[in-house]
């Protein structure tokens, strides 16, 4: 007689989470828009409490600013913050990167690769969700593999703080410019497992990054 498998249904409190965060990566809640906890409980029967405990985890990712007496205002994308944000990763991303071509595993090559092709396609479509999902995926894999739980961590906040700021330039350029390209170079130089060549292609890329939208920005203003 075999055990029943029991799967841990999620809490509802992680629920709420996930789709707040993507509604806010994905800009379907717009930056600087005031939420009160009783629009977003009619608009999408979400429960108080778990609300209230998806407010505070997004407030300490950077995605929710909590005003007290005021409820919760969606971060603004302003562009200082985005220079911030940019300058912080490009001082740590550096040394992940030489530690991460070291550690990474054929699976996860494997799981790169799919995911560099599964961002062409999305991106001939201009399907900017996925391609925010994917994105995502990639740089967590990366953040993984250095092994190091608090750099990952940290790393991966940055990167979800900037998600916003490059799927609004998406959105403004109609397409994701050099970005995939750069994650093809950037596992084909972590594959030949040289340290001081794959933090040049990880700065390079977040540089890439960081002109791509400063420039939608600055067009923008």
């Amino acid at each position: 007689m075999t055990k029943a498998t029991h799967i841990q249904k999620p809490r509802a409190s992680d629920q709420v989470q996930n789709e707040l965060r993507r509604l806010i990566l994905t800009l379907e809640l717009q930056p600087g828009l005031a939420v009160s906890e009783a629009m977003l409980m009619q608009r999408y029967g979400w429960g108080r409490t778990p609300l209230r405990e998806a407010f505070q985890r997004l407030a300490e990712q950077s995605l929710l600013q909590m005003i007290p007496q005021h409820g919760a205002v969606i971060t603004p994308l302003a562009v200082f913050d985005f220079i911030e944000v940019m300058d912080a990763m490009s001082m740590v991303i550096g040394s992940a990167a030489s530690l991460a071509c070291r550690r990474l595993t054929d699976e996860q090559f494997v799981r790169l690769d799919e995911i560099v092709m599964l961002a062409e396609t999305a991106a001939a479509k201009n399907d900017f969700a996925n391609l925010a999902d994917l994105d995502y995926d990639f740089h967590c894999i990366l953040a993984e593999a250095t092994g190091n739980r608090y750099l990952s961590r940290y790393l991966l906040h940055l990167h979800q703080v900037a998600t916003r700021f490059n799927y609004a330039a998406w959105q403004r350029d109609g397409g994701v410019g050099e970005s995939i390209g750069e994650h093809r170079h950037i596992v084909n130089i972590f594959r030949q497992r040289d340290p001081a060549q794959s933090k040049i292609a990880m700065l390079e890329h977040i540089e890439g990054a960081r002109q791509r939208v400063l420039g939608t920005m600055i067009v923008e203003e």
